[in-house]
Formats: C-alpha cells, sequence, structure tokens
C-alpha cells in the first residue's frame, strides 16, 4: 500500500538535486552560449542565435535541437558532448575532425 507512495517519493527526491546542478555557471573566458559555442568550434557557432539564454543551452534536449532548432546530427552531438564536459568541469577547447585517410 504504502509501497507506491514511498517510490514516488524517492524518485522526487532523487530527481530534485539533479536540476540545480544540471545548468552551471559561466565561468573563465565563457561569458555567453556565443562564448561557448566559439570556443568548442567545428561550425557551432553559426547556432548561437538560437539559444534565448545561457540556462536553454544547457537544458534544451536533443529532439528540440534537432526538430525546432535544425541542428545538423554531428554538431547537435557535438554540442550535447561538450555540454556535459562542461558540467563536468573540463575546459573548453576545438577538437578538430580528423583527416580522411588516403587510399
Amino acid at each position: 500500500m504504502f509501497g507506491a507512495a514511498r517510490s514516488f517519493a524517492i524518485r522526487g527526491v532523487r530527481f530534485s538535486h539533479t536540476a540545480a546542478a544540471a545548468v552551471p555557471q559561466p565561468r573563465g573566458n565563457v561569458k555567453d552560449v556565443n562564448d561557448f559555442l566559439t570556443k568548442i568550434g567545428r561550425g557551432c557557432d553559426e547556432f548561437a542565435g538560437k539559444f534565448e539564454t545561457w540556462e536553454s543551452l544547457f537544458t534544451t534536449n536533443s529532439r528540440t535541437l534537432r526538430n525546432d532548432f535544425g541542428i545538423p546530427t554531428k554538431q547537435r552531438k557535438y554540442i550535447l558532448a561538450w555540454r556535459e564536459l562542461y558540467k563536468q568541469g573540463q575546459e573548453l577547447r576545438s577538437i578538430s575532425l580528423p583527416s580522411p585517410k588516403k587510399k
């Protein structure tokens, strides 16, 4: 009887502490969305206008990036990967694509 209520309460607690930590504060040379996307490179800075705020950069999901913002798959995955690395405290840097092998 109380199992369902307890389970719901535990889930609420579990998710409540992650929401506050989901959006890190800008740090270092990164002051806004444009700085973030410019630093990671690969032409991601062209999508800076799609994000209204710093919070929207860190809370928008992949489906919204694809359907509403029209960001191509490779750049979308790259932005999402750097978003998580930034949350973990990594400094931003551009990672160039490997050149294709000659046959």
